[in-house]
């Protein structure tokens, strides 16, 4: 999408302008990359993931809202707790009302899911022509079928083999027979 940086007039633009623009204009898909992009980085106080913070922001999941507001209250109340806690009333706040851009993850979490869905649902409709063309392709005879032959090899070639397992034959061995139990001879009496 081409945009004019030099005109003052599209900078100032309302939020509402600018949607109905985005609407307007038929965008390819690297113009709604570079308009993701461009809402990224206007986004405040984003910071890219750190694996080795994961356990402590899971654990923070668990800490109620209200233990955070308290803090709050208590460090606007008390100078020395701000200084000892090397932390201020405001910067727990900022953190804190990060949380208003919620809507905005869940509306692109269901962007994303709907995006998602929407390229496995157009994937399976290729899939799924092609797959008809392919059957009917290579019952094509004649010219049309010569001309058509080199395609439908290169399909055929990508198709996944189906590998079925094939029953291992019933072996034929004769059955295990345990010989009959042999008891010890009496013992015989000595010749003398």
């Amino acid at each position: 999408m081409a945009t004019n940086s030099t005109n003052p007039a599209t900078a100032a633009s309302a939020p509402a302008d600018i949607a109905t623009a985005i609407r307007a204009t038929a965008l390819a898909p690297a113009d709604r990359v570079e308009i993701l992009r461009a809402l990224r980085e206007t986004m405040p106080d984003i910071v890219p993931p750190d694996p080795q913070q994961k356990t402590r922001i899971t654990f923070a999941k668990g800490v109620p809202r209200q233990f955070v507001d308290a803090a709050i209250n208590g460090l606007t109340a008390s100078d020395v707790w701000q200084q000892s806690a090397a932390t201020t009333s405001a910067e727990v706040g900022a953190h804190r009302d990060f949380e208003a851009q919620r809507p905005v993850y869940d509306e692109l979490k269901t962007f994303s899911d709907i995006l998602r869905y929407s390229l496995n649902y157009h994937h399976w409709q290729a899939t799924s022509k092609s797959r008809t063309a392919y059957r009917v392709g290579k019952q094509l005879g004649g010219d049309e079928g010569l001309v058509l032959q080199p395609h439908i090899d290169i399909m055929a070639a990508t198709l996944p083999k189906r590998s079925r397992k094939a029953k291992a034959p019933a072996s034929k061995t004769p059955p295990v027979t345990t010989p009959p139990a042999q008891t010890p001879a009496p013992p015989t009496p000595a010749v003398q």
